[in-house]
């Protein structure tokens, strides 16, 4: 039986599951343990059909009960329905095969887009990041979702100073004069704090869901911009028993989502 309390990361897994639909295939990067422990849990509950590929390693479908930290780690490929070439995956983002994939960034701005490349001054820049990397392929998929372990006004910036990954550009209908009409922009966005989409008209990031240990006034002081706020804000309920039974025996058996500090 799950003890009583929980762990942010944890919450931020069963999150993601929850807004996974059956039958979608999509694809998650190098350090995305959280998304794929989401995924994962999405299977094991109400989408049995969902697919995702991990990046990192070419794994698909990897039936994890010890989540790894990297989906570059040899130890999906071990239990993956199959193993794809890198070409494989180059394919399938620049022919939109991926419904979804899960992105994040070292800044994000209030339209979604991401900077995984530098920040400060392009010639003098005060902190160099891995590079644009799988961001680049933003336009190969149907949608996107953003995540990030930390939420703030450092990492939520009004603009971000360089654009690796497109969200919805400048908001409005900039993102569709560029790209392909059915490469939509990105749907959610997943932190520590809080669940958030985007206005439909603006395309702004606002504010959609609540983790119970935190508020809206929490969430805005911890981002560098003025968040726009959903007129039916939900505050999320705590993790069903079912859900951290099958997260804690199914997924993540070495407990590396209790890492994380405990919330509840």
């Amino acid at each position: 039986m799950p003890e009583a309390t929980y762990t942010w990361a944890e919450m931020m897994a069963i999150s993601i599951s929850h807004e996974m639909a059956d039958g979608a295939f999509g694809s998650v990067g190098a350090a995305s343990h959280i998304p794929a422990a989401g995924l994962r849990l999405a299977q094991l509950t109400h989408a049995p059909n969902l697919s995702f590929f991990c990046g990192g390693s070419g794994a698909m479908n990897p039936k994890i009960q010890r989540l790894t930290e990297s989906s570059a780690d040899y130890r999906n490929l071990v239990t993956s329905e199959y193993h794809f070439s890198l070409d494989d995956v180059v394919d399938f983002e620049t022919a939109m095969r991926f419904d979804f994939a899960f992105l994040g960034g070292m800044q994000i701005d209030k339209f979604g887009n991401l900077n995984m490349a530098m920040i400060g001054d392009w010639d003098k820049p005060k902190v160099r990041g891995p590079g644009t990397i799988g961001l680049i392929f933003t336009g190969g998929f149907k949608t996107s979702y953003i995540y990030t372990q930390h939420h703030t006004p450092k990492i939520f910036v009004d603009k971000v100073d360089f654009v690796s990954g497109a969200g919805w550009l400048d908001g409005g209908d900039a993102r569709a004069k560029v790209y392909r009409p059915e490469s939509d922009g990105p749907r959610r966005v997943f932190t520590p704090l809080g669940v958030f989409d985007f206005e439909p008209e603006t395309k702004r990031m606002r504010v959609l869901k609540v983790h119970p240990w935190s508020s809206i006034e929490k969430i805005q002081a911890a981002t560098g911009f003025e968040l726009l706020i959903a007129d039916d804000v939900q505050t999320v309920g705590a993790p069903s028993e079912e859900e951290l039974t099958l997260l804690r025996t199914q997924v993540d058996r070495d407990g590396v989502l209790r890492r994380y500090p405990s919330v509840a």
